[in-house]
């Protein structure tokens, strides 16, 4: 008996198996893969193309959405034969003679043999009567293999592996699968035959999800969309289950929301699709480990009680069983989030005391594994109330100083609120709220312990409370009443490394707030010096940024470059460059750049630093930020009279509440300058009389009344206000007061017709800017600053060279000429400064001394001078210099 034997009749093979099945709905058609399809088939090449996917990924669907692609676009490319295996086709005869039905579909060529029938049939010869068939058809042969992973028997994979290794030139074979057949996949992969489509590009994006979704008139806003592809992560089943959920449902939004591996229909694909195809051990290890979004082997063993649990989740990955290997070490596994939700509400349905014991055990293990939040929320979920209260107070504080308050905020919503109500949990909750600069909920804490029945018994809480006290005061309140409570307390000596770090930082920014630098500089550099010891970041950065703005108002630019540069640098590894976190720093730089008369960095800075401030600041920071913005966009505003208007709208604000003297005395300045600027002298009034008691002992305030008395014409009691800032008696908060004191001194000395004290002025003024390069202040003090530059020019000894910046970086005076000079003349101009003779110019030029004397005639008569001195100055005054 051979193959093809005309007396034996042809096997009956179910129609259904040689054809794709009809879908129920419209099919999305996927361009990237229908052409990855493409090209995986293309090519002389025999090719065999895997399509390597977990249950309901769509590889059926996406097969008959090519094939039928490649009819319409090309009829008669190509003999097509489709087969669905079953588990019947474990059965050789019953393997091959459905592929050579498959193979007879459509074609009546009597060449072709006929299906085998006889059991006897060797599996060499039914391989070889479907190559000889392939053989004989034209146009060549596309082979689909459907649900491939049905196929375990050895004789059948052995022949089908047969088929593969001589699979005929032009014939390309395409396998789907739920996970790799035992097939020799390895061999053809080494040959450069085999093509294979993953998981991950059978995964819906967001554009195919929204198209799919809007093919069935469900639209959804972005945030829908994002959550459902956060939830189904591209899963073609995932999506059809949730567009049947939507298609019923009244409210899209609240559909979506509610839409978990929990959902009826959903449910009942996982239990018969994914975790009724497991046996009964393997069910109930994916039922243990669903308590943990991923697991590792140890952790997986210490849930399950199973030994193997590595063989076991290994096996899981490569059965795609919704199950994938994850980290940077592949260590980590984790469920689909929709199978994991199936599986956690069966647990709680089947084992609800199983379901908090086994959190109870994860929470064990991530405290031993050093990851208290994970431990804290399955903690939570074991509602374990003492282990949530011992966690909060051992590792509460710990968290925070190490920048993970967000997380802990988010764990603290999900607690009891009787646990909440504990002191030793409510005052670490209102520091973490405080760290998250939400002022309500720490306020709402803090009121707990306060209105407790329960009194603070033990030293550490008495401490905890006071610094939680000092911190909410930050935010506006009796700062000073405060710190002076904390130094009731043990508060920075109670031996908790945390808590006393704590005490520390809150204390050194509190000391700042108020005035007291020395105090402020020094508990801050011993707060970072411990923070950078023990690793806790968020400290770190919060004392690098403030001993930045220290060493700002110092005019320290090294410190304060060394220190911004230290504070970007950990903000950007720990990604806090784009949070609140980052605020002041950019502020900071901003001011850095302001003085330095960069203003395109100067606003950047600015704009940053304000869209990054937190809803909820302290009253200094915030005055800062929306000063330096005001300043910063004042020059390119359409309207600047309404930047001035918010800005003081600002500052009356804030009035009542502490304000940092420091940042207070370089604020105060820029706004009474930009007050005047725009014609409103009683708001630049309004300035100094507001900001009397920060800055009346200092020299700031000398300043602004002096400033007053200036436009006010009244240049004697100027004068007489200004001398006790020179002369020492009085001094400046911040560095740059000096600068623009000096710059005022020559002003008036300068309208005074003492021009020797007009040069002296300049040149002192000179001689602070210059280490600095601040060149904002010579700006702010008007064109005239720019003629006693000109006018003493070469006598600024070794601040020459900053000087000509200075001129450089100021505005020329807005005066033509009204008959330019030439090139030759403007190229004459520019030897005048130099100490050379009419011959030594000559020279250099290569032109005679009489064309020199006559290019200097020209040059007098259009500057309107008689001497060479006068042409420099006149031509420094235009910018010509």
């Amino acid at each position: 008996m051979t193959p093809g034997n005309d007396r034996e009749e042809p096997a009956v093979v179910p129609p259904s198996k040689l054809a794709p099945p009809a879908p129920a709905c419209a099919v999305l058609e996927r361009d990237r893969l229908l052409n990855a399809l493409d090209h995986a088939t293309g090519g002389d090449v025999s090719s065999v193309t895997l399509l390597n996917a977990p249950a309901g990924s769509g590889k059926t669907v996406l097969l008959d959405s090519w094939l039928r692609r490649r009819f319409r676009l090309r009829p008669e490319a190509e003999h097509v034969a489709w087969i669905s295996l079953d588990t019947e086709d474990n059965d050789v005869h019953s393997l091959w003679s459905s592929l050579l039905h498959a193979l007879r579909l459509g074609t009546e060529d009597p060449a072709l043999p006929r299906p085998p029938l006889a059991r006897d049939v060797p599996a060499h010869e039914c391989v070889t009567a479907f190559l000889e068939a392939c053989h004989k058809l034209t146009p060549p042969v596309l082979l689909v293999l459907d649900n491939v992973h049905e196929l375990s028997a050895p004789d059948a994979v052995e022949s089908l592996n047969a088929l593969l290794r001589y699979l005929p030139a032009g014939v390309r074979v395409v396998i789907a699968a739920r996970f790799p057949p035992p097939l020799i996949l390895s061999r053809l992969r080494l040959e450069g035959r085999l093509r294979e489509i993953t998981p991950r590009q059978l995964n819906f994006t967001a554009q195919e999800a929204e198209r799919l979704l809007a093919e069935q008139d469900l639209r959804l806003t972005k945030a829908e969309l994002d959550t459902v592809l956060e939830r189904t992560e591209g899963w073609a089943a995932g999506l059809r289950f949730l567009a049947l959920s939507l298609a019923s449902a009244p409210e899209a939004g609240r559909t979506v929301g509610a839409f978990t591996g929990d959902d009826r229909l959903l449910a009942d694909y996982l239990s018969e699709e994914v975790v009724g195809q497991q046996p009964a051990h393997i069910r109930d290890f994916l039922l243990s480990t669903s308590v943990c979004p991923d697991v590792t082997d140890e952790l997986a063993t210490r849930l399950t009680g199973q030994e193997n649990s590595g063989q076991i989740l290994a096996t899981l990955t490569r059965t795609n069983s919704l199950v994938t290997r994850h980290g940077h070490d592949g260590s980590r596994y984790r469920c689909h989030p929709l199978l994991r939700d199936y599986l956690r509400a069966e647990l709680t349905r089947r084992h609800p005391r199983a379901y908090r014991s086994l959190h109870r055990s994860a929470a064990e293990w991530f405290t031993r594994s050093g990851d208290v939040l994970t431990a804290l929320e399955h903690g939570i979920a074991a509602r374990d109330e003492e282990l949530i209260t011992r966690h909060v107070q051992r590792f509460g504080l710990h968290t925070v100083l190490k920048g993970h308050g967000a997380r802990l905020r988010a764990l603290f919503d999900a607690m009891p609120d009787h646990v909440l109500a504990r002191p030793p949990v409510a005052l670490v909750a209102a520091v973490t709220a405080l760290d998250g600069h939400d002022v309500t909920a720490a306020d709402r804490f803090l009121r707990r312990v306060d209105n407790s029945a329960q009194p603070l018994r033990s030293t550490r809480l008495r401490a905890l409370h006071a610094v939680a006290a000092l911190y909410r005061a930050r935010y506006g309140g009796r700062l000073d009443k405060a710190l002076a409570e904390l130094g009731t307390t043990a508060a920075g000596d109670t031996g908790d490394a945390d808590l006393d770090l704590l005490a520390l930082v809150n204390r050194g920014t509190a000391a700042l707030w108020l005035g007291d630098v020395p105090a402020a500089a020094g508990d801050l550099e011993r707060a970072l010096r411990t923070a950078t010891v023990e690793g806790h970041d968020a400290v770190s950065l919060h004392c690098e940024i403030h001993l930045a703005g220290l060493a700002g108002t110092r005019g320290d630019s090294a410190e304060l470059t060394e220190r911004t540069g230290a504070a970007r640098a950990l903000a950007r590894s720990r990604g806090w460059h784009t949070s609140g976190r980052c605020a002041l720093l950019y502020a900071v730089l901003g001011a850095a750049a302001y003085q330095q008369f960069d203003d395109e960095r100067a606003r950047r800075l600015a704009e940053l630093a304000e869209r990054l401030l937190p809803p909820a600041v302290d009253p200094t920071t915030e005055l800062f930020v929306v000063t330096l913005r005001a300043a910063a966009a004042f020059g390119v505003a359409e309207d600047p009279h309404a930047v001035v208007e918010a800005l003081r709208g600002h500052g009356k604000r804030l009035a009542g509440e502490i304000l940092a003297p420091g940042l207070v005395a370089y604020t105060a300045p820029l706004e009474q300058r930009l007050a005047l600027r725009v014609g409103e002298p009683a708001w630049a009034a309004d300035v100094a009389e507001r900001h009397r008691p920060q800055l009346a002992p200092y020299a700031e305030h000398a300043l602004l009344a002096t400033h007053l008395h200036v436009h006010r014409g009244k240049t004697g009691p100027a004068r007489r206000r200004l001398k006790p800032v020179l002369d020492g008696q009085t001094r400046p908060l911040v560095a740059h007061t000096l600068i623009d004191a000096w710059l005022l001194e020559a002003l008036l000395a300068d309208q005074a017709c003492e021009l020797n004290r007009a040069h002296d002025a300049v040149a002192r003024a000179l001689e602070l800017a210059a280490p600095h390069r601040a060149l904002r202040p010579f700006h702010h003090a008007g064109q005239h600053i720019r003629e006693l530059l000109v006018r003493g020019s070469g006598r600024f000894g070794r601040d020459e060279e900053f000087a000509g910046t200075v001129l450089q970086a100021l505005p020329a005076e807005a005066v033509v000429p009204v008959d330019p000079l030439t090139c030759r003349e403007l190229e004459l101009l520019t030897e005048l400064p130099s100490m050379r003779t009419t011959e030594q110019i000559a020279d250099s030029l290569f032109v005679s001394v009489n064309t020199v004397k006559t290019h200097l005639r020209g040059i007098y008569r259009k500057l309107g001078v008689n001497h060479r001195r006068d042409a420099v100055l006149a031509a420094r005054r235009r910018g010509l210099l």
